[in-house]
């Protein structure tokens, strides 16, 4: 790979940044993470734009283009303060992460281990997605997410630590025997967490409907979970009235049939439509500057 030095002036900078969000008081810290989202919002023009069309083509017919335009901002907002939440973590013990969190619904997840069998959770980059793993160590789970390896290992090795520091293990996609060691963590009963409503065209996945259109979607959960017959809840971190809900819906138990196909394109319906009513609900918390329908049907082929 083609070295570039620009990144490690970068994480030079994300190291100060975190040093200065240490040692401000956390709602300053807050703060300014959603000024510099909306700094952001300004300056990044080809994630803007991403996130307006992407807006457009889902709200266009409901909603003018002054609407869709706060829509965005607000979702660089949520990510500023996304960011600065998750630079505090050094200093958040687990159990201001528990004060932090509320989620009655977390029973569901924790029902669905007391089977034995541990419990995949779909999640999904709404609100903060990085607290929700956090909130389950904190309360006393083992947790382990599927995660992509970030492209420059400095920004790789300084997101893996925040997280190993609070009691989340990270496993690699692309890392060897990656499916034996998931199979494994749900076999001790743990809890193994799955990011999967982007377009990631060199893993497996199939064409959902979402929101009207055909969207490649990973299919690994739903296969996981086909081969351990472990339950399956959706995770949704929501940022509302200043604090954080971590709504859980399931389980979801797959019923495999002889065609297994079809039972994967039906599964991952299942939680893609979820998905798709919690951002029609809160439409500025999903992070929209991704090309979600990138990748067409005639290109699977």
């Amino acid at each position: 790979m083609k070295r570039k030095p620009y990144r490690f002036v970068l994480y030079i900078l994300l190291k100060l940044m975190q040093l200065i969000v240490l040692l401000l008081p956390y709602k300053v810290a807050i703060f300014l993470g959603s000024f510099f989202g909306s700094l952001a919002f300004g300056f990044i023009g080809k994630y803007r734009d991403i996130a307006i069309e992407n807006l457009k083509s889902v709200f266009g017919k409901e909603k003018d283009d002054g609407q869709i335009r706060l829509i965005a901002k607000e979702v660089f907002r949520n990510l500023g303060i996304t960011a600065a939440e998750c630079l505090s973590l050094p200093k958040i013990s687990g159990e201001d992460v528990l004060r932090l969190v509320i989620s009655p619904s977390f029973k569901i997840l924790e029902d669905a281990l007391s089977q034995g069998k541990g419990c995949i959770v779909i999640g999904n980059h709404f609100g903060n997605w990085e607290i929700a793993p956090v909130f389950g160590a904190a309360r006393g789970h083992k947790v382990t997410v599927i995660a992509k390896r970030i492209y420059y290992h400095r920004y790789n090795d300084f997101l893996v630590s925040l997280r190993r520091s609070k009691g989340v293990e990270t496993l690699y996609r692309d890392e060897k025997n990656v499916l034996k060691k998931s199979l494994d963590v749900l076999k001790s009963n743990g809890i193994l967490g799955i990011v999967p409503d982007q377009d990631v065209d060199s893993v497996d996945g199939v064409f959902v409907d979402f929101f009207g259109k055909p969207a490649y979607t990973p299919t690994g959960p739903v296969y996981i979970a086909m081969l351990s017959g472990s339950p399956v809840v959706q995770s949704f971190m929501v940022r509302k009235d200043g604090n954080l809900h971590l709504y859980i819906e399931g389980p979801m138990y797959l019923r495999k049939t002889d065609d297994r196909k079809a039972d994967i394109v039906k599964y991952t319906q299942m939680w893609s439509d979820s998905l798709e009513r919690y951002i029609r609900e809160y439409p500025s918390q999903w992070a929209w500057m991704h090309k979600r329908w990138k990748t067409r049907p005639a290109q699977s082929a």
